[in-house]
């Protein structure tokens, strides 16, 4: 028999957790059937069919919630009663020291007319509640292992406050910063305030990479990068930048994902990246 838990959208220090329901069925597949592919978390990184994410020593974090660094047991939380339903945040329920989580946006919780089936009858109610439940959790905390796994960052950062810090935008003021780099040469009035989110995010973590390089080693990423894009070259180490595409390519190669193959000799662009060997 598993419970199914909810977190509550309160104020104040109380316990906000409640539980809602119990079931013999199965909610999720066990961690084993729903992980079989791993790979540590990095920013722009996709991921294939099957993988997920996972970040170690998850308790530690500076987002990481109660739940994943206290015990609790159900018997620790009340009931969740009828108008708290609205104040649902995210339902989680352990199994075997493992915790599954999924959020529960608006679009999911359900207050609205519906006739059901219950046992072969069928009955009409006018506010039926109801929290639509996902075939996968959003993520999952191994507790013997401290590590968290999840598929899309966007999905939990309602549950794990300060996660997307692992893969934030920059703020306006950086981007103006960055963008007045001696590296770049603005043209055709492109400025700060023309920089999209995609690219801000390139930016912030374009300015940790940069903030981490030896002045050699800074030297030949401009070189590498005036190597595959000449177009953008003003100087042996400034780039004309007057577009979100420019910008775009000038943070790839700042990040290094230019890389020719091997066989054929084909220049290519690595939409992710991940590391396997840290050096």
């Amino acid at each position: 028999m598993q419970t199914i838990c909810v977190k509550l959208r309160l104020s104040g220090k109380s316990i906000k957790y409640r539980t809602m329901a119990t079931t013999d069925k199965e909610i999720f597949p066990d961690i084993t059937t729903c992980v079989t592919s791993t790979l540590p978390y990095a920013p722009g990184a996709s991921l294939n069919e099957g993988d997920w994410f996972k970040i170690e020593n998850a308790s530690q974090q500076d987002f990481a919630i109660d739940l994943l660094n206290q015990t609790y047991s159900t018997p620790d939380f009340d009931s969740l009663v009828q108008g708290d339903f609205s104040k649902i945040d995210f339902l989680f329920f352990i199994r075997e020291g493992n915790i599954f989580f999924q959020n529960v946006s608006k679009a999911r919780l359900v207050k609205r007319k519906r006739i059901m089936s219950i046992g072969g009858i069928y009955e009409y109610r006018s506010d039926q509640e109801e929290v639509v439940v996902n075939d996968l959790p959003d993520a999952i905390f191994c507790k013997s292992s401290d590590v968290l796994y999840f598929r899309r960052l966007e999905s939990i950062t309602s549950i794990f406050k300060g996660i997307d810090q692992l893969y934030r935008e920059a703020t306006a003021e950086e981007t103006d910063q960055f963008l007045q780099s001696d590296f770049i040469s603005l043209k055709d009035g492109y400025s700060a305030i023309d920089v999209k989110t995609a690219n801000r995010k390139r930016i912030a973590l374009a300015i940790k990479t940069l903030s981490e390089l030896r002045p050699a080693d800074r030297r030949n990423i401009f070189t590498y990068i005036g190597d595959y894009c000449p177009e953008l070259r003003v100087t042996e180490s400034a780039f004309a930048i007057g577009s979100e595409d420019e910008l775009k390519m000038l943070l790839f190669g700042i990040e290094q994902r230019f890389y020719t193959t091997p066989v054929g000799g084909e220049k290519r662009i690595a939409n992710s990246v991940v590391l396997l060997v840290r050096p």
